[in-house]
C-alpha cells in the first residue's frame, strides 16, 4: 500500500497586518473585503472604509481580522462612548452611527428574506426606537478571578469566555452603569469571594442586584454584603440553586413594571424584556397593527407573563395565552386577575411539539365557545416552526409574528407564504441598540 505524503497547508496571512478596502458588512457586523480570492471579515470596520487590519484567523476560504488603524474613514463612523468597546464583547456597533446601525439590521432581514422567498421588495414601516444608551433594566455581569484571586467583574472579551474588567457600561440605567468598581472592592473584601459568581441588576419599579453564588459564603462575608447594601439605594439578594435569599428588609421576591395601564409581576428568575420603553412601544404598535376592536379573540402564543395578553385583553373579547412554561403560566393568572382581567385564559403546552394536533387548543374554544379571529406569536430565538404550522389550520385572516431571530423568523415566514398569506408590514424594533441583534415586527394577512 503506499501512502501518499499531503503537505501540511501554510498560513500565508496570519498574524500579518494587511492593508484592505472594505465593501460590506457581513450578518454580524463585520467589515466585509477580499485578499485575492478569499473574502477577509474585521472586526470594528465599516463599508466604504480602507483600514489596516492585523489577521487573527485563517481558514481555507476566508480570513478573519482586527482593525489596527482606519486609513480611510466612511461618512458614518463615530467615536464609541464606551471606552471598553474594543475589548468587551456587550456591544458590536458603537462605532457606526445610530441611523447606520438600523439600515444596517433593516439590511439584514431583507436579505434573509431575499433568500427565503419570492418577495422583491419589503412593506417596511418606520422602526421602533426608544433609548439608544442606558436602556437594558436586566442584565448579567460576570465574575471571575486572576491568578492573584483578585476578582475581575465585567463582561466577555470579544470572541472569547475570558471577561474584561469594566469600569462603567453605558447600556446599563444610570443606577447600574458605574457601580463595578463597587461590586469589585466588595468581592474583594471578602474571605470566601470565589463563591460568587456573576450578578445580575434588574431595573424595574424596585431595584434589585442578585449575586449568584455557586458556594457557601462565610457569615462574616455575607454580612458585608449586607452592610453594602445599606449604602445603596437598591435592594440586594444573594442566590444559590436552591434558594433566594433577600438581604434588604421588607423587599419582596417578586418585582414589577407597567405596560399601559396593566401592571405586570414576575419573579427573579422570569423572562422579562430588557427594553422598558421599547417593549410599551412595541406592545402598542402590535395592537395597532392588529387592529383589535372587541369582537376579536386573539390567540397570544408563547405568552410569557402576559406581556402582550394583558394589553390586548384591555381591547377585545378575549385573549388565549399559550406558554411552555408552568410558572409563566401561573404569573400570567395572577397578572390577569390582578389587574381584574376576567377575559384572559392561560394554559400550558409545548408549542415546539411536532405531530400534535392542538386538541388542548379545540377543547379550550369548545370550553368558552370562543372562535379564534387573530394570533400572535413572540417565540424564542428557535422561531415557531411547528406552530406556524398548526396555526395554518385556524384559518385566521390575520397573524403577527414577533421576532427576536430573523433567520428563524424567514424561515418560519416561509410556511405563511406559501400557504395563502401576504407580508403585509414589516418593521424592526430596536431592543438592543448598539448591537447587532435584530427584532422584528411582521404582519401576515389571508391574501
Amino acid at each position: 500500500m503506499v501512502n501518499f505524503y499531503k503537505p501540511k497547508a501554510t498560513n500565508k496571512y496570519l498574524n500579518q497586518q494587511i492593508k484592505i478596502d472594505i465593501k460590506s458588512l457581513d450578518i454580524n457586523g463585520d467589515g466585509v473585503g477580499k485578499i485575492g480570492k478569499k473574502t477577509i471579515f474585521i472586526e470594528s470596520a465599516l463599508p466604504g472604509e480602507t483600514v489596516e487590519a492585523k489577521v487573527t484567523q485563517e481558514k481555507s476560504k476566508y480570513l478573519r481580522g482586527k482593525t489596527k488603524k482606519v486609513l480611510i474613514s466612511a461618512n458614518n463612523r463615530v467615536k464609541p462612548r464606551c471606552k471598553h468597546f474594543y475589548q468587551c464583547g456587550g456591544c458590536d456597533l458603537q462605532h457606526l452611527n445610530y441611523q447606520g446601525q438600523l439600515e444596517f439590521k433593516q439590511q439584514k432581514v431583507s436579505d434573509l428574506f431575499h433568500r427565503n422567498s419570492d418577495i422583491v421588495a419589503l412593506p417596511w414601516r418606520l422602526s421602533l426606537t426608544a433609548n439608544e444608551w442606558n436602556y437594558r433594566r436586566k442584565a448579567r455581569i460576570g465574575v471571575q478571578y486572576n491568578k492573584h484571586k483578585q476578582a475581575i467583574v465585567g463582561f466577555r472579551q470579544k470572541g472569547s469566555n475570558v471577561l474584561t474588567q469594566i469600569k462603567t457600561c453605558p447600556v446599563l440605567p444610570q443606577l447600574f452603569a458605574n457601580e463595578f468598581d463597587d461590586f469589585t472592592r466588595l468581592i474583594n473584601s471578602l474571605e470566601t469571594k470565589a463563591a460568587i459568581t456573576h450578578i445580575e441588576v434588574i431595573d424595574a419599579e424596585t431595584a434589585l442586584v442578585i449575586f449568584r453564588q455557586v458556594g457557601k459564603l462565610s457569615e462574616q462575608d455575607r454580612q458585608k454584603i449586607i452592610d453594602f447594601n445599606r449604602q445603596k439605594s437598591y435592594q440586594m439578594a444573594l442566590q444559590t440553586d436552591d434558594e433566594t435569599e433577600l438581604l434588604t428588609p421588607q423587599s419582596s421576591r417578586f418585582l414589577s413594571y407597567q405596560v399601559n395601564d396593566c401592571q405586570l409581576k414576575f419573579a427573579i428568575t422570569d423572562f422579562v424584556q430588557v427594553n422598558a420603553n421599547l417593549n410599551t412601544a412595541m406592545v402598542n404598535q402590535a395592537m395597532q397593527w392588529l387592529e383589535l376592536d372587541s369582537s376579536d379573540v386573539v390567540l397570544d402564543l408563547f405568552c410569557g407573563l402576559g406581556n402582550f395578553s394583558l394589553p390586548m385583553a384591555t381591547k377585545v373579547e378575549s385573549v388565549i395565552g399559550v406558554e411552555g412554561v408552568q410558572d409563566m403560566v401561573d404569573r400570567a393568572l395572577q397578572n390577569a386577575n390582578a389587574n381584574g382581567l376576567t377575559n384572559c385564559h392561560f394554559m400550558q403546552a409545548d408549542l415546539n411539539a411536532e405531530d400534535d394536533n392542538w386538541a388542548w387548543l379545540k377543547k379550550k374554544t369548545a370550553q368558552h365557545q370562543l372562535t379564534i379571529s387573530k394570533v400572535l406569536l413572540d417565540p424564542a430565538r428557535a422561531g415557531a416552526l411547528n406552530a406556524v404550522t398548526n396555526v395554518l389550520a385556524l384559518d385566521v385572516q390575520t397573524i403577527l409574528y414577533i421576532s427576536c431571530d430573523p433567520a428563524t423568523m424567514t424561515r418560519d415566514a416561509k410556511v405563511l407564504l406559501t400557504n395563502g398569506y401576504q407580508l403585509s408590514k414589516i418593521g424592526l424594533m430596536d431592543m438592543f441598540s448598539q448591537t447587532r441583534h435584530v427584532e422584528t415586527m411582521a404582519l401576515f394577512t389571508r391574501k
